[in-house]
């Protein structure tokens, strides 16, 4: 996750968590969100859901779904990244086993703040956690490899609600590299748009921004599976909102997964 109004992102997300798991039916419990939001994520929350028009339904179904991705890829891999982490919580709120290494990369600032957060509550991790300060959009490869991953064992990468934000080349380059750097074999996982999202209308202060600082606009594919193949990765499993595995009763569900395309938002994982 990239700085300035990115980082006010991480924290609208935890507010999102926060208030999931205030719900009796709740698809995850993170204890920690609240503090890690802050007055200042929910503000971003309710701004983003009054541009909208409603509340985000779909962030505690992605949330979730990356939740049982990172579970099940930990009983058959050796390390995990959570590529643009954030203000994440799933080291210390998830049965990871022990054994695991887990690397969290994001800005230095969001990672000093999380740090910073997460000392004061007295969090413990479930597995061998690192905290890695690096620009997604620039080199990062050389401070994860200092953090000490390792490029020959088995890797599951998690880049959740972390694409968007970058502009289509680094998206393309990340994606290799993460390829490159799993000889080992392993897992990619990550959300992405279709082009639609660019002209939805609650998108307009975003994009409006975007051209103001001279940024590209935000990332979106309407083929997720080629972009995938491309960039190195066998595509596995694309999915989305909706389709039978990820609704979790809180999404109307669809009776197959919906076809990718412009209007789609994608789950995907692939495999090295």
């Amino acid at each position: 996750m990239t700085a300035g109004p990115f980082a006010g992102t991480a924290r609208w997300i935890a507010a999102a968590r926060a208030r999931e798991s205030l719900r009796p039916d709740r698809l995850f419990d993170d204890p920690y969100a609240a503090a890690l939001a802050g007055p200042a994520g929910v503000a971003a929350m309710e701004a983003s859901e009054r541009a909208a028009g409603g509340e985000n339904r779909f962030l505690p179904v992605r949330t979730r779904w990356f939740d049982d991705v990172l579970v099940d890829a930990a009983a058959g891999v050796d390390q995990a990244v959570l590529l643009g982490a954030g203000l994440d919580t799933r080291a210390f709120r998830l049965p990871l086993p022990e054994r695991l290494r887990l690397y969290e990369v994001d800005q230095a600032a969001v990672m000093e703040e999380k740090e910073r957060t997460l000392a004061r509550l007295g969090a413990r991790p479930r597995c061998r956690r690192a905290g890695v300060s690096a620009d997604l959009a620039g080199a990062w490869t050389p401070a994860l490899l200092a953090a000490g991953f390792d490029p020959s064992v088995r890797t599951a990468w998690l880049a959740e609600g972390l694409l968007f934000y970058l502009a289509e080349e680094a998206v393309r380059a990340l994606l290799r590299e993460a390829a490159r750097l799993s000889a080992g074999g392993g897992l990619f996982a990550a959300d992405m748009f279709g082009t639609g999202v660019r002209a939805q209308p609650a998108m307009a202060s975003h994009l409006a921004w975007r051209e103001r600082a001279g940024l590209p606009p935000p990332f979106a594919t309407d083929d997720p599976a080629g972009l995938l193949a491309a960039c190195g990765w066998r595509p596995a499993r694309i999915t989305g909102p909706g389709a039978p595995d990820a609704s979790f009763g809180r999404l109307p569900v669809t009776r197959q997964t919906p076809a990718p395309g412009p209007d789609r938002s994608h789950l995907v994982t692939a495999t090295a």
